[in-house]
């Protein structure tokens, strides 16, 4: 059965080096509940919806369930809490917001519920009364009703965002992301500003203070905690973030960059930790690419892997992009039988998954029926991928969504591999498993990210099929190489 694979930043002797998980990660938010920390991150496009990752030490994180099931549009920016004995995750979606529940965190979440509210990146937080609200994108604030599932009034502006100096390269004025959190009598808001790709000085996390949660809000004079001051830093568009207490009673912020050079790898989570001053301010003063000294916990290990043998019952772990019809996957007898759909490959729900390795090669052993082409894909949305697929006996290149080029090779099973050696792919296939016949049209993908086509998203190596028959698929392998 497949499952995910964590990144472990854990460098031993109590230390770590970000990224704490590696690929595309975007929107974090987290949360503590006795040792354990719960995280989870935006999935777009993607389905299964959202994810939750559990964590004893912040830094190596495991897949512990996708709660959002059945939920057809994209989700986007969520937060995530335990509140009166019941877990909430709040995420906005086809311009509105909403929310989730459940009496246990790993199982058993409920459909999404529409709270009818605008702006996006919705975050909860309750007042010493145990009154609930939800902060939104531009600093609005919304109450809720007592069981959080719905709004009982008016959105007010509490903080309006100051201007961002023209010195300063940013992709434009972005109030979002609000994060609450309460410490010594105090209401600390966090926000991110300047738009999150584009310009790699564009992102920044900003901090405000208050009393009460309808303010007056006061500005931190360490503002921005967290920015890219230079084009030429590690990382990049650092911004969107998450603040927690470890059980040390130690603060730290959990937020989301690009990887300078490797924007097609999507928005990867950093860890750093957070000092407050004399004055009741914080401060971040660590860089994000030092090592750092890691909080306290014991490590969760995590054997799983990318690779995939198809002996589960069903499947498990992958991502398809669009809607996941479920019917249309099969395992049995180690392979996975994937029904074709009338579609472009794109178009054709892909399964996918997320890696941030610079390096890394796929392969799999694949049968196409005829009339359906099967094979691999390294895909960005429904229009632009890359991928070598088998179709009657002909196998066939493709460049951001158009048809390369193609060659017959006269059968309907094959391997196929491809290689992605820091965003230049290659494709290959074998009628033996073990010796590889290069198809010599290498793809510049360096261009393939968000400043090119917009939507936040990332390259995701995977497996497709459409037409009219199916395809079987067996003996999946990733490799990483870096």
């Amino acid at each position: 059965m497949f499952k995910e694979l964590v990144h472990k930043a854990d460098l031993g002797n109590g230390y770590y080096m970000n990224p704490i998980l590696d690929g595309d990660y975007a929107d974090p938010a987290v949360f503590r509940e006795g040792e354990n920390y719960y995280l989870t991150v935006s999935t777009g496009d993607y389905r299964p919806g959202l994810s939750i990752f559990q964590s004893r030490d912040l830094v190596n994180w495991k897949l512990i369930c996708h709660p959002l099931r059945g939920f057809d549009k994209a989700a986007w920016a969520p937060d995530i809490l335990k509140y009166n004995e019941k877990y909430y995750i709040y995420f906005c979606a086809a311009g509105s917001n909403w929310v989730i529940w459940s009496e246990n965190i790993a199982f058993g979440w409920s459909e999404a519920i529409d709270l009818k509210v605008g702006q996006i990146d919705p975050g909860h937080v309750t007042d010493d009364n145990g009154n609930r609200f939800l902060f939104l994108s531009g600093n609005y604030v919304v109450p809720l009703a007592p069981d959080g599932l719905s709004v009982t009034g008016d959105m007010i502006q509490v903080l309006k965002a100051p201007e961002i100096p023209d010195e300063w390269d940013i992709e434009g004025a972005f109030p979002e992301a609000p994060n609450v959190f309460k410490k010594d009598g105090y209401y600390y808001l966090t926000y991110a500003d300047g738009g999150t790709a584009g310009p790699a000085t564009s992102h920044m996390i900003m901090s405000a203070r208050a009393k009460d949660i309808y303010g007056p809000w006061e500005l931190s004079p360490y503002n921005p905690v967290v920015h890219t001051y230079s084009r030429h830093e590690k990382w990049i568009s650092k911004g969107h973030g998450h603040f927690v207490e470890d059980t040390e009673g130690k603060w730290w912020a959990v937020y989301h960059s690009y990887e300078n050079g490797y924007e097609t790898l999507g928005r990867k989570l950093l860890l750093s930790p957070v000092e407050f001053t004399s004055d009741g301010w914080f401060r971040i003063t660590q860089r994000a690419d030092e090592a750092a000294q890691k909080p306290c916990g014991s490590v969760i290990v995590d054997e799983s892997t990318f690779s995939d043998d198809f002996s589960g019952k069903k499947v498990s772990g992958w991502r398809a992009w669009g809607e996941n019809e479920e019917g249309r996957y099969s395992c049995g007898e180690k392979c996975l039988r994937i029904n074709g759909i009338d579609k472009t490959i794109g178009e054709g729900h892909p399964l996918t998954i997320i890696t941030g390795d610079h390096s890394y090669e796929i392969s799999v052993h694949v049968k196409a029926e005829p009339g359906c082409e099967a094979g691999l894909v390294l895909q960005y949305n429904e229009k632009i991928f890359n991928a070598a697929g088998l179709k009657d006996g002909r196998l066939q290149i493709y460049r951001i969504g158009q048809k390369l080029a193609e060659k017959q090779i006269g059968v309907s099973e094959c391997w196929l591999k491809m290689k992605n050696d820091e965003q230049y792919i290659s494709f290959y296939y074998s009628l033996d498993g073990a010796e590889y016949k290069k198809m010599n049209y290498v793809i510049n993908a360096v261009s393939q990210n968000n400043n090119a086509y917009l939507c936040f998203l990332s390259l995701r190596p995977g497996i497709f099929a459409v037409g009219e028959a199916s395809a079987v698929f067996s003996e999946f392998r990733y490799v990483g190489l870096s």
